[in-house]
């Protein structure tokens, strides 16, 4: 399976962005720092708004690989934490449940994403990859709402390989990948197998068009067949 490259994943972003801005929320995780060093290579620095969205909560080590991420990227990160917006809803829906929760804070982030859009004529720039995406390892309308998906046609182990090579810092990429919507979270004990497992299942999929059918493989077509409406448009009636 072949995955496309820095030169055109830049050349991609440079085309589609155009002389807009690119509005970006990063997160101190791997995705959004590869797109934020992609972003650096492709059009000025003063033409990216990056905002970082966490939580009062948030790790001291999270706010350090920010400031690294900053650095290395030339590129100035804005933080706005969204406590004050994530309370009333949680108040007001009497939201227990902890992913319901995270949900919500996902289409927070998007929001305010889209409101800074507005403000800048902007275009968001999402952060999903090929193995989120075929998992459905996203929020429908948070994370998953954006104009441009320039790491999609890239596995998790794929965004490691170009992260090392555009020099994200080496903090971001050891750390165990996390949506940070709760408390010690991680991806891949939600989706029960290693993404270095899950890739290669993603990668006979792409190539064959089916899942293998073994533990991983049918743990894989499950997520993929489950979050189907995620990847396809609101139904609509056929036209006369």
């Amino acid at each position: 399976m072949t995955q496309p490259g820095i030169e055109k994943l830049t050349g991609f972003l440079r085309t589609s962005l155009g002389n807009k801005r690119a509005i970006l929320g990063v997160s101190s995780g791997i995705d959004s720092s590869l797109a934020l060093m992609l972003l650096a290579r492709s059009v000025p620095a003063e033409n990216i708004i990056a905002i970082f969205l966490p939580e009062y909560t948030v790790s001291q080590n999270d706010m350090n690989d920010i400031i690294a991420l900053e650095k290395a990227s030339g590129v100035e990160i804005k933080t706005i934490y969204i406590e004050n917006l994530i309370k009333p809803f949680s108040t007001l829906l009497e939201i227990k449940d902890q992913k319901y929760l995270g949900n919500v804070k996902s289409r927070i982030r998007m929001a305010v994403l889209y409101y800074f859009s507005n403000m800048y004529d902007g275009m968001v720039v999402g952060t999903t990859n090929l193995t989120e995406y075929i998992t459905g390892y996203f929020t429908k309308y948070g994370d998953g709402g954006c104009d441009l998906e320039p790491i999609i046609g890239l596995t998790k182990t794929k965004v490691r390989e170009l992260s090392r090579e555009l020099g994200v810092p080496d903090s971001i990429i050891r750390k165990p990948p996390s949506a940070g919507l709760w408390k010690d979270q991680t991806d891949e004990t939600e989706l029960g197998f290693s993404y270095s497992s899950i890739d290669q299942e993603v990668e006979h999929f792409m190539e064959n068009g089916r899942f293998r059918q073994n533990e991983v493989g049918n743990r894989v077509k499950f997520l993929y067949e489950a979050s189907m409406h995620k990847r396809s448009v609101p139904n609509a009636p056929e036209k006369d």
